[in-house]
């Protein structure tokens, strides 16, 4: 992260960061090294690049922690939404975190700016010198501009309300609906309040007839075949990845996986 006079900013935008924390959550249970993150991104753990990346997961609020690094629950809303509201309403309270970028959005409210105009606010609310000002502005600007859409527009500007995940109630996309006799799993969204709660899913195979999959997001539906038996298991692997990362984010331990499972698990080891 960078500094101007009194504020800190992020160096790296808020859409950017979201997708290193989709990164960090799908291919590692929302959890990582940050030794192993940087060897994932092929930079040096002690590089700049690398340095200023961990500073805006953190400053956006999408990820946490030192020597690991792990999303966030407002984080992991964003990187796996349920739905295009669920991922509005998520960006808008990251967006919020940078407290230099929601003053200024309040400031400018719903108006373009000129870079002059832009440049004496940062100067007024950031007490940094003009020239310090004019070498932080084109990178400012962009980021700003990025995360502008999310910020409030004055000072008055209701705070969106945004449902926060409780237990191990993590988020997935549900993906759309496919024609009858696609290969691609069924998603019925919004379930009802006969829906399992959080961290049950429950299913009822049909021999010969089709598999039933509810979760706590929605409901898996598909003929009984190999093929979807294995699509199956690739949802409740997924599943399984963004409880442990809520797990592993509120300090409980994660069970391995069971050397017997021949699922979806071990072609992704």
């Amino acid at each position: 992260m960078a500094k101007l006079g009194d504020y800190e900013f992020p160096e790296i935008g808020l859409v950017e960061s979201i997708e290193l924390g989709q990164k960090i959550a799908r291919e590692f249970a929302g959890e990582v090294s940050r030794q192993g993150l940087a060897r994932s991104l092929g930079m040096s753990e002690r590089g700049g690049a690398f340095s200023a990346r961990l500073g805006a997961l953190r400053m956006w609020g999408v990820a946490g922690g030192r020597s690991r690094v792990r999303v966030t629950r407002d984080g992991l809303r964003a990187v796996t939404p349920l739905s295009a509201k669920e991922s509005e309403d998520a960006r808008i309270q990251l967006a919020r975190n940078v407290v230099l970028f929601t003053e200024m959005s309040t400031r400018l409210g719903d108006q373009p700016y000129a870079a002059d105009r832009f440049a004496v606010l940062l100067e007024e609310l950031s007490g940094a010198n003009r020239t310090e000002v004019a070498r932080r502005l084109a990178l400012i600007d962009r980021i700003f501009s990025e995360a502008r859409p999310y910020l409030p527009k004055n000072q008055t500007a209701p705070t969106a309300e945004s449902e926060t995940p409780t237990g191990t109630e993590a988020r997935y996309a549900a993906p759309v609906r496919p024609e009858m006799g696609s290969r691609d799993p069924v998603f019925a969204t919004n379930a009802s309040s006969s829906a399992p709660i959080a961290g049950e899913p429950t299913w009822d195979i049909v021999i010969g007839n089709r598999i039933e999959l509810g979760l706590p997001d929605g409901k898996l539906s598909l003929p009984e075949t190999l093929t979807n038996l294995d699509a199956a298991l690739t949802v409740l692997w997924a599943r399984r990845q963004l409880v442990a990362a809520i797990d592993a984010a509120e300090g409980r331990a994660t069970p391995a996986v069971p050397r017997d499972f021949s699922g979806s698990s071990q072609r992704r080891k």
